[in-house]
């Protein structure tokens, strides 16, 4: 009991000094961190600790906003008009006529730019009316949309770097939320002509999709010309040819959402944490070394009692 206690000793010997010193550090900023200017942050490249997200932007819709050769023809066609700049070019000024940079930069939805980042995050606005100031038409869209009454934004499915999709294909998208619905719809005549939840929930718009819109209706409706697209010959037939009853109440699209677990912002990570950890780490470190030091506390008496 004595010798275990004795290690026990040792063992919070070790660990109460690390736990305090772990505690002081994590709390502590780097030295000069809180004056820096907020040139040097401004000035920072994105790509040197954002390799993967630039490399996507740049790829993507957003980074060829102002190059893409749809956009560039359809603008040339209009005479150019300075309007389209607002939306695919970054800091454009009416006035002089100037922008601060080609495509649709970080600064475009990460501003203002922290004076101590990486310290601290780049603010941005998660919401998809931030998506809605250039993409008007999508968004009005949206705003009618069931996933919308259920708190589902733009970037729940698309991912804000690139625009593109957050899955492989659209119907892998859709099953991440509606897995019960997706799973019976493989079994159906539908999906057996090869349709996708996308061909009849987001019908393609008529309108030029270079014009702010995007390629498909995001209000998720399922209306009357969704169906005489395919079935145009059959509305008129008669009722016996018909299989099946009609649903005596519509259904609900999203009655198989799960709720999201996803936060905007990253939860903040206490010290108190790291200097637990640290203690344990110095608890079992006293703990295996206490052997070594009883013996070197045992010799230490002998050699006082040889005196």
């Amino acid at each position: 009991m004595r010798k275990s206690l004795t290690r026990l000793f040792y063992g919070l010997l070790f660990a109460v000094p690390l736990m305090l010193l772990t505690y002081a550090l994590a709390q502590a900023s780097p030295v000069g961190q809180e004056s820096a200017p907020a040139e040097s942050a401004q000035g920072q490249d994105c790509q040197s600790c954002h390799p993967a997200f630039q490399n996507a932007w740049e790829n993507g819709m957003h980074g060829t906003s102002g190059s893409n050769a749809a956009f560039v023809k359809s603008w040339k066609d209009q005479g150019e008009p300075e309007e389209c700049l607002a939306c695919h070019v970054t800091g454009y000024d009416p006035e002089t006529k100037t922008w601060a940079a080609d495509g649709i930069t970080c600064e475009s939805c990460h501003q203002p730019i922290p004076a101590n980042h990486p310290l601290e995050p780049m603010p941005v606005d998660r919401s998809s009316q931030t998506c809605g100031n250039c993409h008007k038409e999508t968004f009005f869209q949206w705003q009618a949309s069931v996933h919308r009454q259920n708190d589902l934004d733009c970037s729940a499915c698309h991912d804000p770097h690139s625009n593109s999709l957050k899955a492989d294909t659209s119907d892998a998208l859709c099953a991440s939320c509606h897995k019960a619905r997706s799973s019976n719809f493989t079994h159906s005549e539908h999906s057996q002509k090869g349709l996708v939840c996308a061909d009849c929930h987001m019908g393609k718009v008529a309108e030029d999709v270079t014009q702010g819109h995007a390629s498909r209706d995001h209000s998720y409706f399922v209306n009357l010309n969704t169906c005489t697209s395919c079935h145009q010959y059959q509305m008129h037939d008669p009722v016996a040819v018909h299989s099946g009853e009609v649903a005596a109440e519509p259904v609900d699209p999203m009655a198989s959402v799960e709720t999201l677990s996803v936060v905007a912002t990253p939860l903040p990570v206490s010290p108190l944490g790291f200097a637990l950890l640290a203690g344990l780490v110095g608890l079992a470190a006293g703990v295996v070394i206490a052997p070594w030091l009883e013996r070197f506390q045992n010799k230490k008496d002998d050699w006082n009692q040889g005196e």
